[in-house]
């Protein structure tokens, strides 16, 4: 088991564009400072962490054996295909996301706005770091988290119980089973030889998103 921690990584405003619904509209000057404002503002509220553990994986069909938990999950199968062992992983960019967010939605909901779609960019930036990283040593597939296609969002929890995250780097389910902090992911990353897998949004079953690339 290992944890990781480091700012070294760069938010893709592109990325927060798409959450503040812009998709294919540039932005204006106005829009363009308020996004450097709130990124610099928000690099030195958050303190991402990660932890991340390699596993065995048995396939047969649809069902997928992790050791500590068992997935029925077709998409999932399809993503690891070929896979032997994968990484179970666990990131978060800290409670001062949150408290930045919920600050400035007291004062400037704009802000509020352009924040949280900002931390939103910088939590995918901090776990491509990372899987960047862990890639040098072995070939990943694409990182594959609870909640896309039909791999239940109910797995997160023995996710986090897998990697002792609470403890570890601070991240747990509330009591209505949201991550906390908000800006959190947990994911599969299989190793072993890339395939023609989809992940992201076109794994996602949710065609409707807002959000959708």
């Amino acid at each position: 088991m290992e944890r990781r921690a480091t700012k070294d990584f760069k938010i893709d405003q592109k990325e927060a564009l798409r959450y503040l619904g812009y998709k294919n509209t540039a932005p204006d000057k106005a829009t363009k400072a308020l996004l450097e404002s709130c990124e610099k503002e928000l690099m030195d509220a958050v303190q991402p962490k990660c932890i991340y553990e390699k596993t065995a994986v048995k396939i047969q069909e649809s069902t997928i054996d992790f050791g500590f938990m068992q997935v029925q999950s077709a998409a999932l199968a399809k993503n690891l295909l070929g896979c032997k062992s994968a990484y179970i992983f666990a990131a978060t960019l800290g409670t001062g996301a949150d408290r930045l967010i919920e600050r400035w939605g007291k004062v400037s909901p704009a802000k509020s706005v352009v924040t949280d779609a900002l931390a939103s960019a910088a939590i995918e930036a901090f776990c491509n770091k990372i899987n960047a990283e862990l890639e040098k040593a072995e070939p990943l597939h694409p990182r594959f988290s609870a909640g896309y296609g039909d791999f239940d969002i109910k797995h997160q929890q023995d996710i986090l119980h897998f990697l002792d995250t609470r403890r570890k780097i601070g991240l747990y389910l509330s009591d209505s089973l949201l991550m906390v902090p908000t800006k959190s992911v947990t994911a599969v990353i299989g190793i072993g030889p890339k395939t023609a897998c989809k992940t992201g949004c076109a794994a996602c079953e949710k065609t409707d998103c807002a959000y959708r690339a």
